[in-house]
């Protein structure tokens, strides 16, 4: 009976090696496809408003059909502005009017699409108990960068409640750091890309005075700055890329809780706290509109001038967009 069992034995044992071969060869088909795709490297900082990279980069990474998406984090925007220089980046998320700056000053690049809409807080100390309070006390406010939508907001803010913009002091710092300085009093207030602001809210530290909608609805907040080597060497792959960030959009808005989950190393606060900013108030922030319309770009440049940042208006400020990407992704 052994004898007879032997062949068959041998003609399993065989079958299952040539089974476990087949599948070894499928696995190592997949991996060298996925390693022969070309690597696209964007920028980024931990930010709410770059949740849809998350969504991208978790979701849809194996849907991208000519590239691999890689996303490089940074800690400082100097740092994001130097990469993008030297060419290190196809592009990256970054504040509007720091990329807007940029274009001006000559970097080859254009913003290609907005990755957000609303999205900031203002936080005070708690020894002020109104905006108003700040007249007249030369405040120390922190914002991420001079070029950015939070100095905007915060000088509107101001402007909202009678506090002359000269009564504050305002400092640039990196996001990570505000919600300590705070708490050391070594400032009065911060404005900052959420979930940050109620990260300190939710520990203590300070209360929010105001939420970006109540200062300037629908503003434009962060956006993606494409280098032009990107844009006219691969618009393949931009176009590709700016589809799958506006359908990271559409993700975020219709599922708030797995978006805050999948996000919380871009956000760098618990999934509750950023579901939060998701969703009360709806409006709080928004990635459902992402096209940087000539309108915006004017709108902020306005601003910029009124407080200071720039003398004047650039004549040639519709070329600081190529919006051909993002209006075909949104049917337009």
């Amino acid at each position: 009976m052994l004898n007879s069992l032997f062949p068959r034995l041998i003609l399993i044992a065989i079958a299952l090696a040539l089974l476990a071969g087949c599948s070894s060869g499928t696995d190592e088909s997949s991996a060298s496809l996925a390693s022969s795709k070309p690597e696209v490297k964007i920028g980024r900082l931990i930010c709410g408003g770059h949740l849809s990279l998350a969504v991208v980069e978790n979701m849809y990474q194996n849907d991208l059909g000519t590239f691999r998406l890689k996303t490089i984090q940074n800690h400082k925007w100097d740092d994001v502005v130097n990469d993008m220089k030297s060419g290190k980046l196809a592009g990256t998320f970054i504040l509007s009017p720091l990329a807007m700056n940029m274009v001006r000053e000559g970097v080859p690049a254009k913003i290609v699409m907005m990755a957000d809409r609303n999205g900031n807080g203002f936080v005070l100390s708690t020894k002020f108990k109104s905006i108003a309070e700040l007249k007249g006390k030369q405040a120390v406010m922190a914002v991420p960068h001079i070029y950015s939508q939070h100095h905007v907001l915060l000088y509107l803010a101001l402007k909202q409640h009678g506090v002359p913009y000269t009564d504050v002091k305002v400092v640039g710092m990196p996001p990570r750091d505000m919600i300590n300085s705070l708490e050391r009093a070594e400032i009065d207030g911060f404005v900052v890309g959420e979930p940050e602001g109620n990260k300190s809210i939710s520990l203590g530290i300070g209360w929010m005075a105001s939420i970006s909608p109540n200062i300037w609805e629908d503003h434009l907040d962060h956006v993606f700055l494409a280098s032009n080597a990107f844009i006219e060497e691969h618009p393949d792959q931009a176009q590709e890329l700016i589809s799958a960030l506006k359908k990271g959009g559409q993700f975020i808005e219709t599922n708030p809780h797995e978006a805050a989950v999948m996000g919380e190393d871009y956000t760098g606060s618990s999934a509750a706290v950023f579901e939060q900013v998701l969703t009360d108030p709806p409006n709080w922030i928004d990635y459902s509109d992402m096209i940087p319309s000539d309108e915006r770009i004017r709108a902020m440049g306005d601003v910029m001038v009124e407080m200071g940042l720039w003398k004047d208006i650039p004549t040639n400020l519709q070329d600081y967009t190529e919006q051909r990407f993002i209006l075909k992704a949104s049917g337009k």
